[in-house]
């Protein structure tokens, strides 16, 4: 399991509430609404964004949110292959990394 060692949205309430405030509108606004593009393309774009700057529970986080709005394995295989080459191959890596505990792999 990928853990942060602080809660940085508890954080910045604790500081600022008014900016964790605004910070979570902002999210919640740009991924629940709906719109054109749909919940779950949202949730893998969003993953491949985090695999490609390396922030595994961020990964962890969207690509297990994907799968619940009905991405499959091998959507998530896709979009990390598809990432890594823009970034590199160590992307992939770090995808599968961060939700391997969440893929089936077939059995031979």
């Amino acid at each position: 399991m990928f853990e942060r060692n602080y809660d940085w949205r508890a954080i910045i309430k604790q500081i600022d509430p008014l900016a964790e405030e605004k910070i979570g509108a902002y999210a919640d606004h740009s991924i629940t609404r709906e719109s054109k593009v749909p919940r779950k393309y949202k949730e893998l774009i969003l993953m491949a964004c985090s695999a490609a700057v390396r922030y595994r529970s961020s990964v962890r986080k969207h690509g297990i949110e994907a799968m619940s709005q009905g991405a499959s394995e091998e959507e998530i295989i896709e979009v990390f292959s598809l990432v890594s080459m823009a970034v590199g191959f160590t992307a992939f890596i770090e995808g599968i990394e961060a939700l391997g505990d969440q893929l089936t792999p077939k059995k031979e």
